[in-house]
């Protein structure tokens, strides 16, 4: 008896190994997928602007990020004591302006040269739904909890999606022309906007990138393997919004079999080894054997970078 349907992902003709560099953007999800490739020694960055859910903020991000723009003063927003970008997210808030453009600035300079020379750049769009800054007309990455009477709520056509992924492609191919780009749809549910909103939004997002899809522009189905296969609410977390940690396990082992060869694999094993021995707490009080245990990992981290040079350890 069959009691789940499971979806056929054709394996990848271009395959990721430890000696690329992997890149991310967009909403949450791909934070979580850039964890597991952290956790299994891979080169990896990810949301240069932090975590995005539109298709225009992260088009604009990739401007950002073309262009080498440098955010000034006047680019922040001052509420009370607090200065923050409506391109960033809020992890990038601060108290001193200086602080607060000096890590947009590098973070900026650092993410375009870890995409010139990336191999891989997966793209999570998490919602088509945007809110427009009334006093500049410009569609903004996060409203940072301002009021709401500041931003006007729009559903982004078809032809509006189509056209930021159109224009987000060209400026990644000008910065680096042999990049596989891979677009995936985020599975997380954007409730606040309604059940019903929700599922338009998701759809005109899909639609848009099935009609983007291209020479080395291709789709990972973690949307689908999420509603499809998955659907039982033990795999949500309890905002019953996001997948859960079962639930992303799941889906990067699709992942895996989809980009990853065996031998990949068998080296993200002997990772895992080590990760779950770097884990270890020492069950002594006694400040020797706490020191000797920490050398011993040490120890086994330089043994495994000396063997595969190629990991990110």
């Amino acid at each position: 008896m069959k009691l789940k349907t499971d979806i056929h992902i054709p394996s990848s003709e271009k395959k990721i190994d430890h000696h690329q560099k992997v890149y991310l953007i967009g909403s949450c999800f791909s934070e979580n997928m850039a964890s597991k490739f952290n956790y299994h020694g891979f080169h990896v960055l990810s949301n240069s602007h932090g975590i995005i859910y539109n298709p225009v903020s992260i088009r604009e991000s990739f401007y950002d990020l073309e262009t080498r723009y440098e955010y000034e003063l006047e680019d922040l927003v001052q509420d009370k004591d607090r200065f923050f970008s409506y391109f960033h997210h809020g992890c990038f808030d601060g108290k001193k302006p200086a602080h607060v453009l000096g890590n947009i600035n590098e973070t900026i300079q650092l993410h375009r040269s870890f995409i010139e020379g990336s191999q891989f750049v997966f793209i999570t769009l998490g919602t088509a739904w945007v809110y427009i800054e009334k006093h500049t007309e410009e569609i903004v990455a996060n409203c940072h909890k301002m009021p709401s009477s500041q931003f006007q709520k729009k559903l982004l056509s078809l032809a509006e999606i189509k056209m930021a992924l159109e224009t987000m492609m060209e400026r990644i191919f000008s910065m680096n022309p042999s990049i596989q780009i891979v677009f995936t749809l985020s599975p997380v549910k954007h409730l606040k906007d309604g059940f019903m909103e929700n599922q338009l939004s998701k759809s005109l997002l899909y639609l848009a990138i099935q009609e983007s899809i291209g020479e080395n522009v291709s789709y990972f189905p973690a949307y689908e393997i999420m509603n499809d296969d998955l659907r039982d609410y033990r795999f949500w977390s309890a905002d019953m919004l996001h997948p859960n940690e079962l639930a992303i396990e799941y889906i990067w082992d699709k992942f895996s079999a989809t980009y990853f060869t065996s031998n990949t694999t068998e080296l993200m094993n002997e990772v895992k080894k080590l990760q779950q021995f770097l884990s270890h707490r020492s069950l002594s009080t006694d400040e020797n054997s706490m020191k000797q245990l920490e050398n011993e990992k040490e120890q086994k981290k330089k043994e495994l970078k000396m063997k595969f040079p190629q990991l990110n350890l």
